[in-house]
């Protein structure tokens, strides 16, 4: 009789036990939930500044489409600051190896136009610094001399970069380096940080600033410029380089019900 009591003892605590942990989780999930900036205002105006091609979607799309939507496209500005030229697919397939480094660049920036047209992201409000710096190479020098010009401007502008320290890309940090010297020199008033998936819990919850396509229209304009990336078709000069340079974060990305972009706010 003393052992089946114990047996349901134990039995009790142990449904005990899950429950506490069961709440302990759900309840730690609303608290993070609500320390997190969701759907933090931008600005009047909001400029990306991606460093590559196909960055601004991984990391940011969801949150360029909000910002199309709340701000109006013709406040959205796409700065890319490399030609992206570097990229290994074009090292490691043989269809690639005679093309000028203006060549690559070009089949690179068909996917980029695409995208963003998808995202609701003007033409003329895309702007390509290796065009306007007519070399080839990175751009840092350009790329800080736009947000000047565009602080200067338009007065009231969120700015988004790379982050400078959460990022396994050195170009990535060193774009994000730009626009965190000039924010901690106060010549910036607004600036966020993309974050890619695997450096989110280094950054604090309530420094995190997260974008959802949570309706039905943002979901499917960010699905279709990811798509973009992925499509085949030599009569547009698209190749699916993006993609095949970065499918397992496309495939992450897409595999996010939410699709998901989280910036940091530091």
């Amino acid at each position: 009789m003393n052992g089946k009591i114990f047996k349901i003892c134990i039995g009790v605590l142990l449904i005990l036990i899950i429950g506490f942990v069961s709440w302990k989780k759900n309840s730690n999930n609303s608290v993070l939930k609500h320390e997190a900036n969701y759907d933090r205002k931008f600005s009047k105006n909001v400029v990306f500044y991606p460093q590559h091609q196909d960055d601004e979607v991984l990391w940011g799309a969801s949150a360029i489409a909000r910002a199309v939507n709340e701000v109006g496209e013709n406040n959205v500005y796409v700065v890319l600051v490399s030609d992206g030229s570097g990229v290994n697919v074009f090292k490691n397939n043989k269809k690639f190896k005679d093309l000028t480094r203006e060549e690559k660049k070009e089949l690179r920036n068909n996917e980029f136009r695409d995208a963003l047209k998808q995202l609701g992201v003007k033409k003329e409000n895309i702007k390509i610094l290796a065009d306007i710096d007519e070399k080839p190479g990175t751009h840092y020098e350009l790329m800080k001399k736009t947000i000047l010009d565009f602080e200067k401007n338009l007065g009231s502008v969120t700015h988004i970069a790379h982050h400078y320290k959460y990022d396994d890309h050195i170009m990535h940090r060193k774009n994000g380096e730009v626009l965190k010297k000039l924010s901690d020199e106060k010549k910036v008033k607004d600036a966020l940080y993309f974050v890619k998936p695997e450096y989110r819990k280094d950054i604090p919850m309530d420094k995190k600033v997260i974008y959802e396509a949570n309706n039905s229209e943002m979901h499917d304009k960010v699905k279709k410029a990811c798509y973009e990336y992925r499509e085949v078709d030599e009569k547009k000069n698209k190749f699916g380089i993006g993609y095949t340079s970065a499918h397992s974060y496309f495939d992450k990305l897409l595999s996010d019900p939410r699709l998901t972009s989280v910036l940091s706010i530091y």
